[in-house]
């Protein structure tokens, strides 16, 4: 997914409503959001990220980074989803 596609349809929500990551469809698990960082502000470029050298990785890539498990989640969130 996008950044502009993810703007796009957390635009159609409350401006004011917690975001939430849900991991592990098969025993889904609810954590909160720690932040969110950009590959270039953490990549070495000399290490290797799952056998592709971090060089050549965009260096714009978004990760939403999971804070505190907060509770079970629902496996119908993947039959749910909105996507692009």
């Amino acid at each position: 997914m996008k950044v502009h596609e993810s703007i796009a349809i957390l635009q159609s929500f409350d401006g004011e409503a917690s975001v939430y990551v849900m991991s592990q469809p098969h025993y889904p698990f609810e954590y909160d959001v720690a932040g969110v960082a950009v590959r270039e502000d953490i990549a070495d470029e000399d290490e290797d990220e799952g056998g592709v050298p971090a060089s050549d990785l965009p260096g714009s890539d978004v990760f939403i980074l999971e804070g505190s498990q907060l509770r079970y989640g629902d496996k119908g969130a993947w039959q749910a989803a909105r996507r692009r």
